[in-house]
């Protein structure tokens, strides 16, 4: 279950999360290394594929959690991707986010939300934004953006036009990872 935990937190139905008013850099092609199914890496062997993603060689991504009672499907939607200085990102649309996970956050639908991936021997490594940092460096005035604070729920807004160098921002993929190792 935790796979699935980290997977709703890293896509705004949990506690915490960050979301770009525009992506930093510019979408390019499909990653042909996305394509395929991959099945989430638990704390326990027990805990393994309890999260499925299923990206086609369109980016279209499709999220099932295997749950006690069946799969738990939902509306797909187009992962966009990039690449800067070396790292790949990708970035989904924070109203298919709300839609999927019916997750309670007040970004405009045409937010991004932002991750850097990695795939190392069939695994897929999944790092989502450091959170907290961000508040504090919007806060402080580092980064332009806003904050949301209720009912221990934190959301993080960066705004202003794409910018890559922001990529570039120390810590910004701080928080926690999730790893999927790919289905035969």
């Amino acid at each position: 279950m935790r796979a699935l935990a980290l997977l709703a937190c890293l896509l705004m139905a949990g506690c915490q999360a960050t979301t770009f008013e525009t992506a930093p850099i510019a979408a390019e092609a499909c990653d042909s290394n996305l394509a395929g199914r991959w099945l989430s890496i638990g704390d326990s062997v027990d805990e393994d594929g309890e999260t499925e993603l299923r990206i086609d060689a369109d980016c279209q991504l499709e999220v099932i959690e295997h749950e006690n009672d069946g799969p738990r499907t939902g509306p797909a939607t187009t992962v966009q991707v990039g690449r800067h200085r070396g790292h790949r990102y990708a970035w989904v649309e924070a109203g298919w986010i709300r839609e999927r996970f019916d997750a309670e956050f007040d970004a405009p639908a045409s937010d991004v939300h932002l991750l850097r991936y990695r795939i190392d021997h069939d695994v897929l490594h999944v790092l989502g934004s450091d959170d907290k940092d961000l508040a504090h460096r919007i806060i402080d005035n580092e980064l332009r953006g806003e904050v949301h604070a209720a009912d221990n729920r934190l959301h993080v807004r960066l705004t202003g036009p794409a910018q890559p160098k922001l990529l570039d921002t120390p810590r910004l993929f701080a928080g926690d990872e999730l790893r999927f190792r790919r289905a035969e």
